[in-house]
């Protein structure tokens, strides 16, 4: 970021190139829109190019970023009066990254489609379970789990202590597995 704050502009080209995908990602488990998301990615990136001339070093690039995507995501969700729902047609993750919609694992005629439509039943379950937190443990859980990012990392974008953090954490695994107890035999 401080090469392309001084003009390089290869540089942005980079730091979008690396963190496109992780954001993105990001902001749609928080929102569970595809078109939002790709939005408010959008929207991500712009502010990096605002930013440029007054950037400052803070934090690391990657927690600075994360920080304008979730406010972005904050601000969305305040200015929704409903929470998003998840549609069957909305894109899963399959364990390979790869998003198929519910419609192409129903689609599918091999032997084990009542496996693979319970798989993504389930990854549906989920991800509802986790939209449903309230909205810090709902950052902590995609943000540790999805992302991978360190406690140290989710305390700088959150602006919150790593004790803090780890009781969210704690708090929302716990809330999780009693949601999801009947899909996992619990």
């Amino acid at each position: 970021m401080l090469n392309y704050r001084e003009g390089d502009e290869a540089a942005f080209e980079m730091l979008y190139r690396k963190y496109e995908k992780p954001v993105l990602d990001f902001i749609y488990r928080m929102v569970l829109g595809a078109d939002e998301a790709e939005n408010l990615c959008q929207e991500t990136f712009f502010r990096v190019v605002r930013a440029r001339k007054n950037y400052q070093v803070m934090a690391t690039f990657k927690t600075w970023i994360f920080q304008i995507a979730m406010n972005l995501c904050r601000d969305r969700q305040r200015r929704s009066k409903h929470r998003s729902h998840l549609s069957l047609s909305a894109p899963l993750r399959a364990q390979n990254d790869r998003e198929a919609g519910l419609e192409d694992v129903l689609a599918d005629p091999s032997p084990d489609l009542a496996r693979r439509v319970e798989t993504a039943e389930l990854g549906a379950q989920v991800q509802r379970a986790v939209a449903a937190l309230p909205e810090n443990e709902h950052l902590v859980v995609v943000l540790k789990e999805y992302q991978g990012l360190a406690f140290s990392e989710i305390a700088e974008i959150m602006n919150c202590p790593v004790g803090t953090l780890r009781s969210l954490n704690h708090r929302a695994h716990e809330k999780l597995r009693k949601t999801l107890a009947k899909y996992l035999g619990d």
